[in-house]
């Protein structure tokens, strides 16, 4: 055969390029695996956490609310009572006269206590206008009177109750059985001490009846404190004369 015929049958010719061959059949192609980049883990969603209601604190229980009562007001041991009708519950018959003296601080410590007792605690008209001398029963406010001993810290007496402007003295004038009568001076301020509501309050306390400081009211925690206003409710919520084994507690709200 000749060199000519090989060449045409490789459909090669004299031009020299290489032949172009036409497409081959063959096995299907296997899609190239692609790797899709995982994403990192997404960490869980966690829920918001409840909010905690603060846990109000527990006021005093009714024991300790009788032992303060009876240290304040029943036991009559010491000052001002000195022995009078011990054992037993001393106040005021209410309403208490009062005549402020044109006091602007009595006025909201005055509504304050009312609005925690609820009832009215005082009378503010019958001896508003009277003359002081005159008043036999009733509660006087002065300003700039407080009691201060000579060579004492002003910030510790810048208010008092007494029997007289100045005075350091309170008898607590006593009817049977236990009635709290007289006329009674509330002295707020002294030159280098200005009262505040709170101490107002404290002081209208005593001359209530809560004779001795106690946890609550002056006992090296504050003026008036959580235990101050069932102390003070219970005692007004006893007769006069009802001795402590009868006494009935009356919780009162602190705030």
């Amino acid at each position: 055969m000749s060199t000519a015929l090989v060449l045409a049958a490789c459909g090669g010719g004299s031009g020299g390029g290489s032949a172009q061959m036409g497409p081959v059949a063959g096995l299907p192609s296997t899609p190239a695996q692609t790797t899709t980049p995982t994403a990192p883990a997404t960490p869980e969603a966690q829920a918001p956490a409840e909010p905690v209601a603060p846990v109000a604190s527990a006021g005093p229980t009714d024991t300790e609310i009788l032992g303060l009562v009876d240290s304040t007001n029943l036991s009559s041991a010491g000052y001002p009572w000195n022995g009078r009708y011990a054992g037993v519950v001393k106040r005021w018959s209410l309403p208490i006269p009062v005549k402020t003296n044109g006091e602007a601080r009595a006025v909201p410590a005055m509504d304050e206590i009312e609005a925690k007792l609820g009832f009215a605690v005082f009378d503010r008209a019958s001896i508003a206008a009277a003359d002081e001398a005159t008043i036999t029963r009733g509660i006087v406010f002065r300003r700039g009177t407080a009691y201060l001993p000579a060579g004492a810290n002003p910030q510790g007496f810048c208010a008092n109750v007494s029997d007289a402007p100045f005075g350091g003295g309170w008898s607590a004038s006593l009817l049977n059985p236990g009635e709290l009568s007289g006329r009674m001076y509330v002295n707020l301020d002294n030159p280098q001490c200005v009262a505040d509501g709170a101490i107002v309050i404290h002081e209208i306390g005593h001359a209530l009846g809560l004779a001795t400081h106690f946890k609550g009211f002056g006992d090296d925690d504050g003026a008036v404190g959580p235990e101050f206003w069932p102390v003070l409710a219970t005692l007004y919520a006893n007769a006069i004369g009802t001795p402590k084994a009868s006494v009935l507690i009356k919780q009162i709200d602190k705030n």
